[in-house]
């Protein structure tokens, strides 16, 4: 039943941020990670202050969905400011995969506690 639940929430926060890994325009990825960021927080931000569901969904799912597309705006956003400082753009992907993953697991645990 979990995994039900967390599985699009996964697939879409993992396509955001390896659709952003695999950009090639710094600028435009930045700029694209801060529009996702932007959205995501206002999905959180409309969870915790909204009591029952939003356009029938519980606040919950809508709590999760932003803060899954937020961990991989971050990460997406860390990549493209950072990427510049690595000799090679595969450890680069490397790192901020693993910055993509501790994000979301402190996200979930910090925002998702509000809910």
């Amino acid at each position: 039943m979990v995994l039900a639940e967390a599985l699009p929430v996964a697939l879409v926060s993992a396509a955001l941020f390896g659709g952003l890994a695999l950009m090639s325009d710094r600028p435009r990825g930045a700029l694209i990670a801060q529009g996702a960021l932007f959205v995501a927080a206002a999905l959180v931000f409309v969870a915790i202050l909204v009591p029952g569901p939003v356009a029938g969904v519980a606040p919950e799912a809508l709590a999760a969905f932003g803060v899954g597309v937020m961990a991989a705006a971050v990460a997406g956003m860390l990549y493209h400011l950072y990427l510049g400082r690595f000799e090679s753009v595969w450890k680069a992907r490397g790192v901020f995969t693993l910055v993509y993953l501790v994000t979301s697991a402190l996200f979930g645990l910090v925002f998702l506690s509000f809910i």
